[in-house]
């Protein structure tokens, strides 16, 4: 999306036009919960988080300055979401079920070509593998450079880390998944 089609989707939303609000949430759904889930590091927790993130923005939308980066302004609201559900979380107190495990839910393949499906599971599995071996920083500048498609200046403003961490990091991590891709490809 770009920032004349955000701002235009901003307008509608301030007037009171919902398609605004769908707009804004087929073009970054995906970007949110990757930023969300980075933070928090649960899919429930990031999938409320995200659905609280489109009912919200609806309310900060007139405090969008008009010229100015949607996508960082769009990732920081989100993040700020995700760092007070933390904190909100960090001061009740409750029980931690460590018996669940939402990855190994079973899930239910079509049948239609085995060995297609079978290499695609592998290959989630294995990436699933790959991505739980970075790093949070990784994992989050990652998700901010491909799901996000930030430059690394702007995730340098972003996270407050030097322009040379956030390469480096990225770096890193991508080294990792390549490796681990590379296993899979010989396994």
């Amino acid at each position: 999306m770009t920032d004349r089609e955000f701002q235009s989707a901003i307008e509608k939303l301030l007037n009171g036009d919902k398609d605004g609000l769908r707009l804004i949430y087929e073009a970054y759904v995906k970007l949110i919960y990757a930023v969300v889930y980075d933070t928090v590091g649960s899919k429930e927790d990031a999938e409320d988080i995200t659905s609280d993130f489109f009912i919200k923005l609806i309310r900060v939308a007139d405090s969008f300055k008009k010229g100015s980066p949607h996508k960082t302004w769009l990732v920081t609201i989100a993040k700020n979401m995700a760092i007070d559900h933390i904190r909100k979380r960090s001061r009740e107190v409750y029980e931690i079920d460590n018996t669940s495990d939402d990855d190994n839910a079973p899930r239910q393949w079509e049948d239609t070509s085995k060995t297609s499906v079978e290499d695609s599971v592998a290959l989630s599995s294995d990436m699933a593998q790959a991505m739980e071996t970075l790093e949070p920083r990784e994992k989050e500048i990652i998700d901010l450079k491909l799901v996000g498609q930030f430059k690394f200046k702007e995730i340098s403003e972003m996270t407050g880390m030097p322009m040379g961490t956030v390469t480096w990091l990225y770096n890193q991590g991508i080294n990792k998944l390549r490796r681990c891709l590379v296993d899979y490809e010989q396994g």
